[in-house]
């Protein structure tokens, strides 16, 4: 899911969280202080990634509990990186299986960053490897919600 703001700008979790104002609780209650919308699939038919229908999620003034909020960010997974090996040289294009990816998502390998990268839906990315020593690389994606990583996920050789 992703949040918009009222001029259909997609939001950071970190930008949609500046629209809120803190009450102090142990799941303290927030209130916008814009309407902020949500992207769905409103006809069930594979909508077209990452824009579908769209529909207002909190409107200005809702008071709302943050794990309210915070439940609009589930964390992504990684679950597969197919091929995981390439060359030291960089170059080769993978796929990453998963699931929670937002349009925007960055990928990195072993800490620098993928190139061509292409947010295909909330369970796939396309990627071009970087250069990198030979050895295990973790491949970490960074989306609306924060990063996951893959531990020794891509290896070059």
């Amino acid at each position: 899911m992703t949040l918009h703001n009222s001029a259909g700008a997609q939001l950071s979790k970190s930008a949609a969280t500046a629209l809120f104002t803190s009450v102090t609780d142990s799941d303290p209650l927030i209130e916008a202080t814009a309407n902020i919308s949500e992207r769905f699939d409103h006809d069930g038919a594979n909508p077209a990634f990452p824009t579908d229908g769209q529909r207002i999620k909190f409107r200005k003034g809702q008071v709302i509990r943050t794990s309210e909020l915070n439940a609009c960010y589930p964390a992504a997974t990684i679950d597969t990186i197919t091929p995981a090996t390439g060359p030291a040289a960089g170059g080769t294009a993978f796929a990453i299986a998963g699931t929670g990816f937002t349009p925007g998502s960055t990928v990195t390998v072993g800490g620098t960053a993928a190139t061509s990268i292409v947010v295909v839906s909330p369970t796939r990315i396309t990627a071009v490897s970087p250069a990198k020593t030979a050895g295990a690389h973790n491949v970490v994606v960074t989306t609306d919600a924060g990063a996951v990583t893959k531990t020794g996920g891509f290896t070059t050789t």
